[in-house]
């Protein structure tokens, strides 16, 4: 079995939780650019993280089963799962006995790195090592002597003048556009791509090949389309059995099926309005 349970005494009884643990957890104070006030995340990370989070317990505790022929009960609270999220960002705190710096889109360590302006749109550039940094220099943005330069030779250099160097290549970059920067980085091997929008993301050829999307004909609301599964299993995505359900569509075959209960006694039920 599983269950939840409240690490503040708040959480299982009021709704729109994700949004308070994401603040009592410290994940809104690492999110965010330098000198912004908490900022919460773009999805209910918290709430996601608990799910999977209770899928992995559920699996575990499944597989044990199969050794010992016993049960558990998995108890999972938000806060736990929020905390979890902090990931190394948590451990760098602990150690530094502090709250990390913010970054935004940039990397606390490796420089450059994050979203940057092209001539007609931004995109994500993530200079990993020195190598693709002299390679950037002199391939993509035409100053070579900036990678013999000492403040900017070494990652370590370029992250202590990052606040030198950042400017630049901003200023660099602008006056390209993107479709030939994302060919001219890919060329040097550095990691590079688009900043779409997430309809674009939702609606690009790379999904549609993939096969991330499941469309079907919903008989009230027409074409409709969600999410398949992130995985796949011997090379083939995993289908989308069942459409999301209208309310109370599952109703009576739950009851029926699940909960053994006659027509009669699902009809006093419906009659009574507790279904």
């Amino acid at each position: 079995s599983i269950s939840g349970y409240s690490r503040s005494g708040a959480e299982a009884k009021r709704p729109g939780y994700d949004l308070v643990v994401q603040g009592e957890a410290g994940l809104m104070a690492m999110n965010g650019d330098e000198g912004q006030g908490p900022l919460k995340f773009g999805v209910a990370a918290v709430d996601m993280f608990t799910g999977m989070y209770s899928a992995q317990a559920i699996l575990a505790a499944l597989y044990e089963r199969h050794t010992t022929g016993k049960g558990r009960h998995v108890q999972m609270a938000l806060y736990d799962c929020g905390l979890m999220i902090t990931s190394y960002y948590g451990m760098e705190a602990l150690l530094k006995d502090g709250d990390p710096p913010k970054f935004g889109n940039a990397h606390p360590s490796i420089v450059p790195y994050g979203v940057f302006e092209a001539a007609d749109g931004p995109l994500v550039i993530t200079v990993g090592n020195n190598g693709q940094f002299q390679r950037f220099c002199s391939e993509i943005v035409g100053h070579p002597e900036w990678a013999t330069d000492e403040r900017f030779a070494t990652n370590t250099a370029r992250s202590a003048h990052r606040h030198v160097l950042m400017p630049l290549i901003h200023a660099a970059l602008r006056e390209k556009p993107r479709a030939l920067l994302l060919a001219q980085l890919t060329a040097a091997q550095i990691p590079c791509g688009e900043v779409l929008g997430l309809l674009d993301a939702l609606q690009s050829e790379r999904t549609q090949d993939a096969g991330l999307l499941h469309r079907y004909e919903d008989t009230e609301a027409g074409a409709q389309a969600v999410l398949a599964p992130p995985y796949a299993m011997d090379g083939e995505r995993l289908p989308v059995r069942l459409p999301p359900p209208h309310l109370g569509e599952h109703t009576d075959a739950v009851l029926s099926e699940q909960l053994g209960m006659a027509p009669e006694a699902i009809a006093a039920l419906r009659a009574s309005h507790i279904i």
